[in-house]
């Protein structure tokens, strides 16, 4: 039978790369990783390609006329858009995302200092909840704004999926992790299996971000190829649910808090069609999240009831109450590949 301590030496050597302490990559996992980054990344261009030749031969007719040019921004000789003029565009997209792994901060009233190192973190971006973004954006020329609001998932490996749906094969085994620092007020052993400490840990009905993100158009590649790039920042917006291992329901924490800050790098491509563009984007997020333990539940049978919390929160802080089961904080940093498309809303 394997121990513990050989359980943990096998969860070590088999780990990627993480927002924290890249002294646990051993080189073997992080060549097979990087690889297996650059193979998404040619397997995104070469989609984009397929998709933009695709377009532009099979359905000319959706490609932008004059005429329908003018009611937003001028169309060039060729029938394309350029990038003069002014456009709103409402669009939604779906995609898949590639969690670093990244460092646990729990600190609660019972003695518990903790730091969980490098825990990894799966999406399941096609179960429900599942991964999605909308957004509203604007375009003066070759500048624009974006509200951009997504919805990902970001769960431990405790041997379960989202809201402790069954899982199998090696996501059923929970992970042996790293800890350092004082549990229950006594000094932590150097590995604990990570549902000794915490029964669930998750951002399941969402790793929520709202991002105001400024745009800038790049040079167009073809007349119906054009690229952009964006930076934002705003806020982290997640449904913390943390069952402390052994406390009962008491002890869980299962609500939608505002944890803190959040910002994205964003390069894409658009295809300029009759009523609004197609895109493939990729994104990197990164989000602080500095969550409370309060033992607060949302009152809903779906999880989506953020005005309770929000207000059930906002109440707290305004009384000057400190949470009752302490602290947890994480940085969450993601690779993520997205596509979707926009509705050009008439009028400019």
């Amino acid at each position: 039978m394997m121990t513990a301590n050989k359980a943990g030496q096998v969860a070590q050597a088999g780990r990627g790369w993480g927002s924290f302490g890249a002294r646990y990559l051993p080189w073997p996992t992080l060549t097979r990783r990087t690889w297996q980054t650059c193979h998404r990344a040619a397997a995104g261009i070469a989609m984009a390609a397929v998709f933009a030749q695709g377009a532009v031969t099979l359905f000319p007719a959706a490609l932008p006329s004059g005429d329908a040019a003018r009611e937003g921004a001028p169309a060039s000789s060729s029938g394309a858009r350029d990038m003069t003029g002014r456009e709103t565009i409402v669009g939604g997209y779906l995609g898949v995302p590639d969690h670093a792994r990244s460092d646990v901060k729990m600190v609660r009233p019972d003695g518990t200092d903790l730091l969980m190192k490098n825990i990894r973190w799966d999406a399941e971006p096609f179960r429900f909840p599942i991964y999605a973004g909308v957004r509203v954006t604007r375009w003066q020329g070759a500048f624009g704004g974006m509200i951009d609001f997504m919805h990902d998932k970001a769960i431990a490996r405790v041997g379960k999926g989202a809201h402790g749906r069954k899982v199998t094969g090696e996501r059923a085994i929970p992970d042996v992790i790293d800890v350092e620092g004082k549990l229950k007020g006594q000094p932590a052993a150097p590995q604990y299996k990570i549902t000794d400490i915490i029964e669930r840990l998750e951002f399941s009905h969402g790793h929520n971000m709202l991002l105001p993100t400024a745009l800038l158009r790049l040079a167009n590649l073809s007349p119906w190829f054009r690229p952009y790039v964006g930076v934002g920042a705003g806020v982290a917006i997640p449904h913390v649910e943390v069952f402390p291992a052994g406390e009962g329901e008491e002890g869980r924490t299962n609500e939608y808090q505002l944890a803190g800050p959040a910002m994205q790098g964003v390069f894409g491509i658009e295809i300029p069609l009759k009523n609004g563009p197609v895109f493939l984007e990729y994104k990197y997020t990164w989000a602080s999240l500095q969550t409370n333990l309060t033992g607060g539940q949302t009152p809903s049978w779906c999880n989506c009831d953020f005005v309770s919390d929000f207000v059930r929160n906002g109440m707290r802080w305004w009384r000057g109450e400190a949470p009752i089961h302490g602290t947890l904080s994480t940085t969450i940093r993601t690779h993520q590949v997205v596509g979707g498309a926009g509705y050009r809303l008439r009028g400019g």
